[in-house]
């Protein structure tokens, strides 16, 4: 900033920044640019690099039954293709399905609870769910994006808990002892996960709570100590919270992996047997269900170890595909035209944002789902610029990376929630799980380089039976992109969607199977498959392996 020379040239040394970007005109934390993973779990994830540092307090729980419904999504007439969806049960025959939550002897308070949050009736995974685990069976269950994954298992875990463990409810342990588990891969799902377990718990006995990392632990302790039933957490905070004698797990009931294939890649089964070591009850004393949208064949294997023999695998249509509210398009980009092109589809369906911020009103209104978009990027350094050009052009935007701090995801996330903010530009730790209500449309800056991943990115449209869009650039120039070719035009067909011609073209030229592992996404009896791997060890090293959806490729999962 001296006179007389460029920045590039001032002698003076660089001052870092604190994370970066204002709230609506991002330009992000990017001090680490690459694809190597933030610490995953506790575990060296590549180069040592430091992370933006605060003490971020996180606001009170809310207790209002406006705050704690007021996000509460009513659902589309499309809906109700979630309730008709035909569900493959392995064994067949051990489950008896609900049809209405009456049937399932939930208390007044649930059905009451339930109806606040605008749920009707239960989709096809719920009604096999519900009763599963109100009769504590194991379950791995894989069902479409927005199906209502987490209501499947937080209705009946809230039911039992009410029912059966009314006494420890009442009980004060010192450190606190959590009767339900449920660990996530990010900090926002886990998040997401605890406010989710407000609404069905509210006016109860049952309190959730969350720990993960960002948040200042001496506050999360403290609020811990006021009670805690349902604990939703991310796994390294956890593994602090129980090392250093905050809380306590062996009162643990019930024990659930909400997208358990995305942490059994990341070698999660190490740190099971590690909080086994700190206290988790083994299987045959908990009740363990494990939730995703995918689950590819290895993935699979490893559930001989988490689950009992005999627990029940459940599979929700297709298991793999993508959802059928959800318009697929494939464009064929190459990488110095993407920017111009996401420009002119910004300009083209965002052209209210553009009028709005020529009168200069726009930070006083609210943008409705239509003019809400999703933009996935591969890298942290992506992002910053992406979210730097959109600023430039007067877009609104904000970004989200594992490079910025907690307080600054926290608020992302909630600008575009509410609407405040229309564009949010994210690496993959926004593709799991993240129940964005309302979003018009998710763009694929960058493909990832599997079919799972794309079916969790576009996954966060068209929820809850809203219809949703999708735009992906598909750059033949990137080896990541011709080999997934063959699984993008599987799904597009399983959904009936167009698949372009040069998709075909570059598919024929591609040496990938039709998926990665050989998972083909159609092999829905995998409990005599399980058998393969009794042994623990063998196991553990099967999530050894190098593969597509390794955390090299991720942006920051804990």
């Amino acid at each position: 900033d001296q006179f007389g020379h460029q920045s590039r040239d001032c002698p003076q040394e660089r001052k870092s920044r604190e994370g970066g970007g204002s709230s609506f005109f991002s330009a992000g934390g990017g001090r680490r640019n690459d694809r190597v993973s933030d610490d995953i779990f506790g575990q060296p994830g590549g180069r040592a690099t430091s992370q933006p540092t605060e003490r971020y307090i996180p606001p009170p729980a809310p207790l209002s039954e406006d705050d704690i419904f007021g996000e509460a999504v009513s659902k589309d007439e499309n809906f109700g293709k979630y309730h008709r969806t035909q569900i493959q049960c392995t064994p067949e025959s051990k489950i008896k399905p609900i049809k209405l939550y009456e049937e399932a002897n939930l208390s007044a308070q649930i059905l009451s609870n339930i109806r606040r949050a605008h749920f009707e009736q239960p989709t096809s995974i719920q009604c096999y769910t519900i009763p599963c685990i109100q009769q504590r069976d194991d379950i791995m269950a894989c069902a479409h994006t927005g199906s209502g994954k987490t209501a499947a298992f937080l209705l009946p875990i809230v039911s039992n808990l009410l029912e059966c463990h009314s006494d420890e409810l009442m009980e004060k342990t010192h450190p606190p002892a959590p009767l339900c588990l449920i660990l996530s891969p990010t900090r926002e799902l886990a998040l997401q996960t605890e406010r989710e377990a407000r609404k069905f718990s509210y006016q109860t006995a049952v309190i959730p709570c969350s720990a993960v990392g960002g948040h200042d632990m001496y506050t999360v302790s403290d609020r811990l100590k006021e009670g805690c039933h349902i604990l939703s957490a991310t796994t390294g905070r956890l593994k602090d919270m129980v090392e250093t004698g905050r809380v306590s797990l062996k009162h643990v009931k019930y024990f659930v992996l909400d997208e358990a294939d995305r942490m059994l890649d990341t070698g999660f089964e190490s740190d099971i047997r590690k909080l086994e070591e700190l206290g988790l009850p083994p299987k045959d004393e908990r009740c363990t269900s494990m939730f995703s949208a995918t689950f590819p064949d290895e993935e699979r294997k490893l559930a001989k170890y988490f689950l009992l023999d005999n627990y029940i695998f459940l599979v929700d249509g297709t298991m793999g595909g993508t959802n059928e509210h959800i318009a697929q398009t494939i464009e064929e980009v190459r990488q110095g035209d993407k920017k111009d092109r996401l420009l002119q589809l910004l300009e083209q369906d965002l052209s209210r944002i553009v009028e709005i911020i020529k009168i200069h009103t726009f930070l006083f209104l609210t943008f409705s789902e239509d003019e809400r978009c999703l933009i996935f990027v591969e890298t942290k350094r992506q992002a910053d610029y992406i979210g730097a050009l959109l600023s430039q052009k007067k877009l609104m935007s904000t970004t989200m990376h594992g490079d910025r701090t907690q307080r600054q995801r926290t608020e992302a996330v909630q600008q575009f929630t509410n609407g405040k903010c229309p564009i949010l530009v994210a690496t993959p730790v926004a593709a799991r799980g993240l129940d964005f209500p309302l979003i018009g449309y998710v763009i694929n800056y960058d493909l990832p380089d599997s079919s799972d991943f794309y079916i969790h990115r576009i996954g966060r449209t068209g929820r809850a039976g809203h219809l949703g869009r999708s735009i992906s650039f598909f750059d033949p120039k990137r080896d990541s992109d011709r080999r997934i070719a063959p699984e993008l035009i599987l799904k597009l067909t399983e959904a009936g969607q167009e698949v372009p011609d040069f998709l075909r073209q570059y598919s024929e030229t591609s040496n990938s199977g039709f998926s990665r592992d050989g998972y083909s996404g159609r092999n829905t009896n995998m409990r005599p498959g399980v058998n393969s791997t009794d042994n623990p060890n063998q196991a553990a090293n099967l999530s050894g392996r190098t593969s597509s959806a390794s955390s090299a490729k991720v942006d920051e999962w804990d």
